[in-house]
């Protein structure tokens, strides 16, 4: 099995050093220590032992999950970030010959993931025209009797958009009528401008998420997932083939976040995430000429439409090289035509990066 090239990744790890504003990273400025000790109001104490190791997760941590979750600790399996947790849990539901379903434009990754392990991706588009809201009456054509599982993302990466409580009971009936799962990688969705919930709970759905993107906490890289127990199960034992057990003092400190914290970093994340997307909404207006988009409805991304005639590889790479602006070309969710934007940095910056973008984007347009 060889693993494929992730070009998002490649994308970034390639020409992050060269952006003067990068506004592809999709995290939250991240906690310094001491912000974090303000917040939390929990520092390590000097005989923690650092040789210790939980292969099933810290009791605090799992403790934590179960309340925002309301579920029992057995439906909980914590991982190193959700990238593990979705590998977890495709490797153990899908092998070669078997079908999923996938939403596009879509996050990289997850599709590149599932086809490694011998899945036949079945695209359910996400139209702009219907701004990327899911068309439920789509959907049951796709599924055959080699379909084992649906692949969400709520908040949608890499548009933003939520997807409301009865489309998702649309889509597990959908599921469960024909012995499928739905798995929903839920990492934005605490991030979103009004509180939306969880869609775990509903028949035949399994979350995946971690505090990387909202919480600033990207560095302690702690996931995790939500599943009916039989299977949770399944995800714990294969999680003995991968990292075996999840950074101890990771979980530690991002059980004190979650339980002590949550709601202030969550108010941390919007009051960025809020007055830059004031920001960028104006800016997309006044260049109404060369964008248009589907607002978000949370997150830090957005997905924006572009009027030129120039692929989105070569526009974003003359973005960077013109412009200073580092930016994530759509032909890597598998939607070309747009470019996705991360609005999570700090404002004036944010705010210059847009002014750079405009006079490049113009410049670009006179030229065609």
């Amino acid at each position: 099995m060889r693993a494929p090239l992730v070009d998002l990744f490649d994308w970034l790890h390639t020409n992050a050093p060269k952006a003067t504003y990068n506004l592809a990273y999709s995290n939250i400025h991240g906690l310094t220590l001491e912000e974090y000790q303000r917040y939390c109001g929990y520092s390590l104490p000097k005989d923690f032992d650092l040789g210790i190791n939980e292969a099933h997760g810290t009791k605090e941590l799992i403790q934590t999950l179960s309340k925002i979750y309301q579920c029992l600790e057995e439906n909980i399996v914590t991982t190193t970030g959700t990238s593990e947790a979705n590998y977890l849990v495709f490797s153990s539901l899908l092998g070669p010959g078997d079908e999923f379903i996938i939403e596009q434009p879509s996050y990289q990754p997850m599709w590149l993931t599932l086809e490694m392990l011998g899945g036949t991706r079945v695209p359910w588009p996400r139209r702009f025209e219907n701004k990327y809201h899911l068309e439920i009456e789509t959907l049951e054509p796709l599924l055959t009797n080699k379909t084992k599982l649906i692949v969400l993302t709520n908040l949608h990466n890499p548009s933003g958009v939520w997807t409301d409580r009865r489309t998702m009971e649309s889509v597990a009936k959908i599921a469960q009528d024909h012995g499928c799962y739905v798995v929903v990688d839920e990492i934005y969705l605490d991030g979103g401008f009004k509180r939306y919930p969880s869609s775990f709970g509903l028949p035949r759905v399994i979350v995946t998420s971690s505090t990387t993107k909202v919480y600033g906490l990207g560095g302690l890289h702690t996931g995790w997932i939500v599943a009916p127990a039989e299977i949770a199960a399944e995800f714990q034992r294969r999680k003995a083939h991968t990292t075996g057990a999840s950074s101890f003092v990771s979980e530690v400190m991002t059980s004190h976040a979650l339980g002590a914290a949550r709601e202030k970093l969550i108010a941390r994340f919007q009051s960025r995430a809020e007055k830059n997307i004031g920001l960028l909404r104006k800016w997309i207006r006044e260049h109404h000429d060369v964008l248009d988009w589907v607002e978000p409805d949370g997150g830090i991304v957005c997905f924006p439409r572009y009027h030129l005639t120039m692929p989105s590889v070569p526009l974003c790479k003359r973005l960077l090289d013109e412009a200073g602006v580092l930016v994530n070309p759509g032909a890597f969710f598998n939607e070309d035509g747009h470019f996705r934007v991360s609005y999570g940095i700090e404002s004036e910056a944010f705010e210059r990066a847009l002014g750079a973008l405009a006079e490049a984007l113009a410049r670009f347009k006179n030229l065609q």
